[in-house]
């Protein structure tokens, strides 16, 4: 042994360290290469030519915090090296644990335009973190919740809202929820209600979102261009299912073309029934134009039409389909379409009925008759027969 390795050791040997082939002293390198005997520490270390003390100075380089010790530790290693003395390779770092996955859900659009989105993530103390929306079209975000609750909590809120509200969650590509989130989330932004998601979304993933899109069930096919047509015509009956029968506007909303239909059932012109038909049909088409804007519906029918599908209804999901696309190819057949004629039409009457029984019962027994009640009162009455 050479006199210059038989005093690196004594060096060790005073700061308390036994430096061997098989044992690399750790954790007393950090505090020694913070300490005065650092300089003393790195000479001896770069004396020994052994892989273990090429292991020691590497961890003095990586551990001292101050950037002198660094770069005599650096200088000292590459004096070993050059002696053909190299440290063992560092260890890889374990890989990060694969993050939980993400569950999606999502509802059908209800009578305002609006749906849920929830999004489930699993936590690391068994619980799971909830991030349940309501989302409007074309408005975008309304509200956001967050909660950590267990899965018998989001499995009762589940049935509660099949049962009383009759809405049904199905599950859907998270990833695709996620880019609706965001696309919702911005348009709320616009309007000045701020961005709600973008702060909780850091919780759930940190990936660029996917550009929005309707998600799209495999358990229906898009229809073909020759079955379109015939699934339009039959598309009313789509009103028979849950989820659309109560698609009726907002009452103010529909408040100015109940007045017009009034209007023309009180007008003192005495119209034919097929030129109150025509003007009727004139208040529809702009009624369906203003209460159901094609674009916006088509979106919701087409985010209906999964629902539909992965509840395995697939003639109902085919037709919300094909009407989704006629109203997106040909804006201006939107009153045309049976579904949206038995919309407006149904709202109209049905508004008109009720406006009708109330003023009924206001001018029950009224002296003064309007154009409209003498005309129905003239009907009723028996001819007059001389005795």
């Amino acid at each position: 042994m050479s006199d210059r390795r038989r005093d690196a050791e004594a060096v060790l040997a005073r700061l308390g360290l036994v430096l061997d082939d098989h044992e690399i002293p750790a954790a007393r390198l950090g505090e020694l290469a913070a300490g005065a005997d650092a300089p003393a520490l790195i000479e001896a270390l770069g004396a020994i030519p052994t892989p273990a003390a090429a292991a020691a100075l590497a961890a003095v380089e990586q551990r001292a915090a101050d950037r002198g010790v660094r770069k005599a530790a650096r200088r000292a290693l590459h004096g070993l090296r050059q002696r053909g003395i190299l440290p063992p390779p560092r260890p890889r770092p374990a890989a990060p644990p694969a993050p939980a996955p993400i569950e999606g859900l999502v509802s059908a659009f209800d009578g305002r335009g609006d749906r849920l989105v929830w999004l489930l993530r699993a936590l690391a103390d068994g619980g799971t973190l909830l991030v349940a929306a309501r989302l409007g079209e074309p408005a975008g975000l309304h509200d956001l919740q967050v909660a950590e609750v267990t899965r018998k909590q989001v499995r009762a809120a589940r049935r509660e809202l099949a049962d009383d509200a009759g809405l049904r969650l199905v599950a859907a590509d998270w990833r695709l929820l996620d880019a609706l989130l965001v696309e919702a989330d911005e348009r709320a932004a616009a309007a000045g209600r701020g961005r709600a998601y973008a702060k909780v979304r850091v919780r759930l993933t940190s990936d660029p979102p996917a550009t929005a899109a309707e998600p799209v069930s495999t358990r229906v096919r898009a229809p073909a261009a020759d079955e379109v047509e015939a699934l339009v015509d039959r598309s009313g009956t789509l009103l028979d299912e849950p989820e659309l029968r109560a698609w009726w506007p907002a009452p103010d909303a529909v408040a100015p073309f109940l007045a017009e239909v009034e209007a023309l059932r009180e007008s003192p012109l005495v119209l034919s029934p097929a030129q109150q038909e025509e003007r009727v049909a004139a208040v529809v088409r702009r009624a369906a134009a203003a209460l159901f804007p094609p674009a916006d519906l088509a979106r919701r029918l087409a985010g209906t039409a999964y629902v539909l599908a992965e509840t395995g209804r697939g003639e109902a999901a085919a037709q919300a389909l094909a009407v989704a696309g006629v109203l997106r190819a040909r804006p201006e057949r939107a009153a045309d379409v049976p579904l949206v004629a038995t919309l407006v039409r149904g709202v109209l009457g049905r508004m008109l009925a009720a406006e009708e029984s109330r003023q009924v019962e206001e001018r029950r027994g009224a002296l003064v008759l309007t154009p409209g009640e003498v005309r129905a009162r003239s009907s009723s009455r028996p001819p007059h027969t001389r005795g």
